[in-house]
């Protein structure tokens, strides 16, 4: 290519000449040999797809096909599903603190304590798990719900097959979430009928809840077992206790050595209250009157009949007067020792008692409940299935097919 570019007697070129020479320069370039010519390719390809008898039936198998099988099955087919959600918590019912801690005698340090987060996932495992549904089929008739004729063949379920086809069934049914902050569940549960549905999820909350509570009976029950037989051992120790007291109550002669020994030592002090009154008086009247006086004489003899008795009575005390039968101050260490075995033997015996029928109170209710944060409610129309969203993503995921096919093809071809 000849790029010469003359001047005119050695001056610069114009600007209407400059633009000319590149002008002219571009169409020399565009006359290059070995350069593609895009309209050229874009007719090649055009070309090729008229005449490749393969790209109209990728179309049909790859487009058309899957789009209007969706549009029929979704628009047509499809039977409607009825979508019934509850949320719920489960949390340990009211007054059953007892079974978390162990009381004063250990008897019922066997009952479980509350776990909720373990009870949480416990029962999200249930829900989907065989003996959930047998319990479910057990009290409704599920496997003809789910297979009545009326509902499309893809959504029905044949009842004649074993319970396993039944379990997978039931999971694409009844779908239970956690939320790990709160450990509240969320329980959807689709049916072909809204009432159905509606049933279906009130058996399943109940069956949860009664198999929480069913899992800590034989640790309730184990703990009741217990109380009873510590109870029935307070029992006769008790009764062994008053029995030792009561004998040497009859052996002694004495009620209760305590209050006898009580008593005598009343009696002491009001006796020597009552000789220094009289001491007293003596002392005064001595003043006037002579020794031989009849109220002298008086006061002398109760002041001595005072002493004596109070002499007798610290002999009793004492245990000193050699024939005296009930000797309190050699059974006062006896009565004091078996009574404090009797105190000990009724306050174990309370605690026990007290033991014992919170267990039994424990054993017969339920431990934990669901507590409802969204009630099931009977669903008014059909959610399921997304017609129109569904149709949409089965074209949209065809189209991207068909794509995938043309480029395979026109890369095997060339």
């Amino acid at each position: 290519m000849d790029m010469q570019v003359e001047k005119a007697q050695g001056r610069p070129l114009k600007g209407i000449d400059r633009n000319k020479v590149i002008a002219q320069s571009l169409r020399q370039f565009a006359r290059l040999p070995g350069l593609p010519d895009t309209k050229k390719g874009v007719r090649s390809y055009q070309s090729h797809v008229k005449s490749d008898p393969w790209l109209p039936l990728l179309f049909v198998v790859c487009f058309v096909l899957p789009t209007l099988a969706a549009g029929i099955y979704y628009g047509l087919i499809a039977s409607d599903r009825y979508v019934t959600e509850a949320r719920f918590a489960i949390r340990p019912t009211i007054g059953t603190a007892d079974k978390a801690t162990p009381d004063t005698v250990g008897t019922n340090a066997g009952v479980i304590k509350a776990t909720v987060a373990q009870e949480t996932l416990i029962a999200q495992e249930y829900i989907h798990s065989r003996p959930m549904v047998e319990a479910v089929a057990a009290e409704l008739p599920i496997r003809a719900w789910f297979g009545r004729d009326d509902i499309d063949m893809f959504s029905r379920f044949n009842p004649e097959k074993p319970v396993e086809k039944f379990l997978r069934y039931w999971r694409r049914r009844v779908d239970v979430d956690v939320e790990s902050a709160s450990g509240i569940m969320s329980l959807t549960v689709e049916a072909f009928d809204p009432d159905e549905s509606l049933a279906i999820t009130k058996a399943v909350m109940t069956d949860t809840e009664r198999m929480l509570n069913d899992l800590s009976l034989p640790s309730r029950k184990d703990a009741l077992d217990v109380s009873t037989r510590v109870l029935k051992l307070a029992e006769e120790r008790e009764a062994k206790a008053n029995a030792a007291l009561n004998e040497l109550r009859n052996r002694e002669g004495v009620l209760d050595v305590i209050k006898s020994n009580t008593a005598t030592i009343k009696s002491v002090s009001e006796l020597r209250e009552t000789r220094t009154k009289l001491a007293v008086q003596l002392a005064v009247l001595q003043r006037d009157l002579g020794p031989q006086s009849r109220s002298i004489v008086d006061l002398k003899q109760q002041i001595g009949d005072l002493d004596a008795n109070i002499a007798r009575v610290q002999q009793q005390l004492a245990g000193t007067a050699p024939t005296e039968k009930r000797r309190l101050s050699d059974a006062l260490t006896r009565f004091e020792d078996l009574e404090h075995e009797r105190e000990n033997a009724e306050k174990y015996h309370r605690d026990v008692q007290l033991a014992y029928d919170r267990a039994r109170i424990v054993a017969q209710q339920q431990v934990v409940a669901l507590v409802p944060i969204v009630e099931p409610i009977k669903a008014g129309s059909s959610t399921e299935p997304r017609r129109i969203l569904m149709t949409s993503i089965i074209t949209a995921g065809a189209a991207v097919l068909f794509a995938a096919a043309m480029f395979t093809r026109r890369m095997l071809i060339t």
